[in-house]
């Protein structure tokens, strides 16, 4: 063993332990009954070591080996896919960091660090709310809802930032949804960032609320109520004032 050892470039200890895992074991004995690495061993020996240096733990190098019709040729085809969705993970990863040091106005300002996790949740699931989504809005308002386009993916981030600070910080004053400052600041957000299109009938409203609901609870539930019952004040108010401006300008017309 120490010989082989030696030839491997690699120590007795390993040896032994790839013996016990079982995904290295002599098939060869010597007339004293010892068991003898040969040049199969040697080529198994460097096989593990290669899938090792691709990812693979040695649980799942007994694992994929045991399975049959095992081949060295179909184990990294299979780690290849394995690979690329870490890389795709990996990439994910990285495109969020970005985007949430993309929305900081500055290198000094800090974000509320509550409000940063519950934006980078949001993040983590567009693509599921996006597909969603397209089922009840045209392929233009989805794509303006998640752009492809960064810049405008950065001003939708500071957008959402906004309104969840707004929320969080609201709540943890003991501000009323119907405070006049909280109506003023969502008021001012509403201007900046809604789209008519995004609405929907009542029915397909409460549909899709539904089918939204997993992604949304991870918004803590004081702050989605919060929201909710601001949103609803803000809308009535809205309604209110639309229906003032038809009267008068009617009253004009006339």
């Amino acid at each position: 063993m120490s010989k082989f050892a030696q030839i491997a470039d690699t120590t007795v200890r390993t040896l032994r332990h790839y013996r016990q895992l079982g995904i290295l074991v002599p098939t060869e004995k010597n007339e004293q009954g010892q068991m003898v690495y040969t040049t199969e061993e040697f080529k198994a020996f460097h096989s593990i070591r290669l899938l090792q240096s691709l990812g693979l733990s040695l649980k799942e190098i007994k694992e994929r080996s045991e399975k049959p019709g095992y081949s060295f040729e179909k184990m990294i085809d299979v780690q290849e896919q394995v690979l690329i969705r870490k890389r795709e993970a990996i990439d994910y990863s990285l495109q969020m960091i970005n985007r949430v040091k993309s929305i900081k106005g500055g290198e000094k300002e800090e974000l509320d660090e509550e409000v940063l996790m519950l934006l980078m949740n949001s993040m983590l699931y567009e693509e599921a709310q996006r597909d969603i989504m397209k089922d009840y809005y045209d392929k233009e308002v989805v794509d303006r809802i998640f752009p492809k386009d960064m810049r405008k993916q950065k001003e939708i981030d500071r957008q959402t930032l906004q309104v969840l600070t707004i929320a969080n910080r609201a709540v943890m004053n003991g501000d009323a949804p119907e405070d006049a400052r909280v109506q003023g600041q969502l008021r001012e957000w509403m201007d900046a960032s809604y789209v008519k299109e995004w609405e929907v009938d009542e029915a397909k409203l409460e549909e899709l609320t539904a089918r939204l609901e997993p992604y949304t609870s991870i918004l803590p539930a004081h702050l989605v109520t919060f929201l909710s019952e601001s949103f609803a004040i803000l809308a009535e108010e809205t309604e209110t004032e639309s229906l003032h401006v038809e009267k008068t300008t009617k009253k004009i017309d006339k």
